[in-house]
């Protein structure tokens, strides 16, 4: 592979739109990006923040320089999701980044990084990318590409909170009924304001009408429709990689079911197996909203056999806007993040040497 990019490819790699998949996680975020994916001729890579967490540090740079560039390389391959799904060749990515240097920005060089993924995808019409915290950010990825659209998915609250329960362990429901409102309510805001850059769908019309939903979403992001993308893609692939990467357990466990065909078997799951506190939990937070927003109906039945305090309601809350700062100062500070992301690397036990924790 040539490792140089053109003057022609840089223009067609510059022009590429971006798009962005909103939503809480385990809302279906991750099938919505695989059935993007799936078309020829869009590129939609497993999910890395680097986009958001290096803009901080290299956005003000007007003329980059061969340090820049290595600097910025480097700081890539130091967030762990890009390091053990991306697969990209570094030396490659370098060569191509310093032959454009004198022509790149900040937005340039990310959709380069992200256009190393096309895997023999000719003719890209799209660049589509996902991670749950993007609902923090939406402001922050406008500044960097702005002509982004953005996709968002819900999910109904309680499947949401008991896929979390059941894939996490999790032992906090009421954190995360409110990380669901919240998040849910941040999108609506901008939806408000900006009602033609956003899409929504409901992942239960997404798993139950998966092509009606894909054709609708082809003709918001002005793509032509493609049968694969109702389909679920063949992620064989993306399990290799994480079989081979100390995120292997976790991978597993969290997305097995993207190995399945598109299915509507996790509709109403909760309704089996969710505990009648983690129900009452979701529902005081979220079945106000929920109703009027999306026309999710609460429960009918009274569940008189748990109570919740209002301490651990406040609790909770307080918890998920702590959470919600720290991230968000988090992101906009590099150095603090680049040494939060190698200090959880080092506790992982995915050792770096010891001079990059200096």
């Amino acid at each position: 592979m040539r490792a140089e990019i053109t003057g022609e490819e840089l223009t067609i790699i510059k022009n590429i739109p971006m798009v962005f998949i909103l939503g809480k996680g385990r809302s279906g975020t991750s099938l919505l990006q695989n059935m993007l994916d799936a078309h020829p001729a869009i590129i939609g890579p497993q999910e890395s923040k680097f986009a958001v967490l290096l803009y901080p540090r290299f956005s003000h740079i007007k003329k980059w320089k061969e340090s820049d560039i290595l600097f910025f390389v480097k700081c890539l391959y130091l967030e762990p999701l890009f390091a053990n799904l991306w697969h990209i060749d570094k030396t490659e990515l370098i060569e191509k980044m310093l032959s454009v240097k004198d022509f790149a920005d900040y937005s340039t060089l990310c959709k380069i990084v992200y256009y190393q993924l096309r895997k023999g995808k000719e003719n890209v019409l799209l660049i589509s990318d996902k991670n749950p915290q993007y609902v923090l950010f939406i402001d922050t990825l406008l500044k960097i590409f702005p002509e982004a659209r953005f996709v968002h998915i819900v999910r109904e609250p309680r499947d949401n909170i008991y896929s979390h329960i059941v894939s996490f362990n999790d032992k906090n429901p009421v954190f995360r009924a409110y990380q669901w409102l919240e998040f849910n309510k941040i999108v609506e805001r901008k939806k408000a304001v900006m009602p033609g850059r956003f899409f929504s769908i409901k992942y239960e019309n997404l798993v139950s009408n998966p092509e009606v939903i894909m054709r609708s979403l082809s003709e918001f992001l002005g793509i032509p429709f493609s049968s694969e993308m109702a389909r679920n893609k063949d992620t064989t692939v993306m399990h290799e990689q994480l079989a081979k990467s100390e995120m292997r357990k976790e991978g597993a466990r969290i997305h097995k079911e993207l190995l399945r065909p598109v299915n509507t078997s996790n509709i109403g799951k909760w309704k089996k197996g969710m505990s009648a506190y983690a129900k009452l939990v979701t529902e005081t937070i979220t079945s106000e909203f929920a109703k009027e927003t999306y026309g999710y109906e609460p429960g009918t039945e009274k569940i008189s056999s748990v109570r919740i305090s209002c301490y651990k309601l406040l609790r909770g809350k307080s918890v998920y806007f702590i959470w919600q700062i720290f991230t968000r100062m988090r992101f906009k500070n590099f150095q603090f993040n680049l040494l939060y992301s190698k200090l959880k690397r080092f506790l992982k036990k995915d050792r770096l040497p010891l001079w990059e924790y200096f």
